[in-house]
């Protein structure tokens, strides 16, 4: 990898497209696909218990402030899937995949304090959907200790992206160096293959050229 093309690990050369597909595919899955499911789990189970009280209690109501935090999770992740697509873009071991495994993790930290707001889950719920006789009923769920040991995790992970490269790097730059190498030669066999054209071109030309002459 001295060559000019190969001088940068950002270079389009060193991406690997299937990775970055893979990638973001993981992370759509678990921070799109799977709050969507909750999504219409809760939705489901509400109707259901709605209808067996027989809408004395709306527990579709109730349970809906549980799905706006999954929503909430959704668009904040929104982020995390542009970052996913560099992360998987450059593979282990590249100086390139560091910044973008940085970030990610830390920003992973972050959505997980937003979009439990701090790790305090509150729910209020409005007497008029439980029944006669209650005003409202606030609910606040504190988790904060299990969201920020998480967070911590996370933005620990971030660090963990150099302990990544250095396992990486020997392998990386082997794979690379093949990679090359081969494209290299299959460079070098298609302009050997055009000087060939080149001649026979020239040849058939000085032939023709000679049987005018004559």
């Amino acid at each position: 990898m001295s060559d000019k093309d190969y001088f940068s690990e950002f270079s389009p050369k060193c991406m690997s497209f299937g990775g970055a597909f893979l990638s973001v595919a993981i992370t759509v899955t678990i921070y799109i696909l799977l709050p969507l499911a909750g999504i219409a789990f809760i939705a489901g189970v509400g109707s259901s218990l709605t209808e067996a009280m027989e809408g004395s209690v709306d527990f579709n109501t109730i349970l809906d402030q549980f799905a706006v935090y999954l929503r909430s999770l959704m668009i904040y992740s929104i982020p995390l899937i542009i970052l996913s697509v560099f992360v998987g873009l450059y593979e282990k071991g590249s100086y390139a995949r560091i910044p973008f495994k940085f970030a990610y993790c830390l920003y992973l930290a972050a959505v997980m304090l937003l979009f439990t707001k701090g790790g305090e889950m509150d729910m209020f719920i409005d007497g008029s959907t439980i029944g006669e006789g209650i005003h409202s009923i606030e609910i606040v769920l504190e988790i904060k200790a299990v969201i920020y040991i998480l967070a911590i995790i996370s933005a620990l992970k971030g660090f963990l992206a150099f302990a990544e490269f250095s396992d990486n790097r020997k392998k990386y730059l082997e794979n690379s160096a093949k990679k090359f190498n081969k494209k290299d030669r299959k460079k070098a066999k298609w302009t050997v293959y055009e000087d060939s054209l080149d001649d026979d071109s020239k040849g058939k030309k000085k032939k023709k050229k000679r049987g005018d002459d004559e």
